[in-house]
């Protein structure tokens, strides 16, 4: 029953969050769970990094950076 009351306040947040700034910053910020996702992924269970991944994971370093300098 806790994890039901948990989403449901992360939802409350969700929606503060775009009330209070442009989706484009809300969204960008949410990409940051991809990055904590893959180190999981790498340090937990030994996932191997493919380029492709790493570049990605580089231009949402770039643009959350790039969000938070403007």
């Amino acid at each position: 029953m806790e994890a039901i009351d948990a989403r449901g306040f992360a939802s409350q947040f969700w929606f503060l969050a775009f009330a209070l700034t442009a989706a484009a910053n809300v969204r960008t910020l949410a990409l940051v769970e991809v990055l904590f996702a893959q180190g999981i992924a790498h340090y937990s269970f030994k996932q191997p990094l493919s380029g492709r991944e790493l570049s990605g994971i580089a231009l949402i370093v770039i643009g959350v950076a790039l969000l938070v300098a403007v």
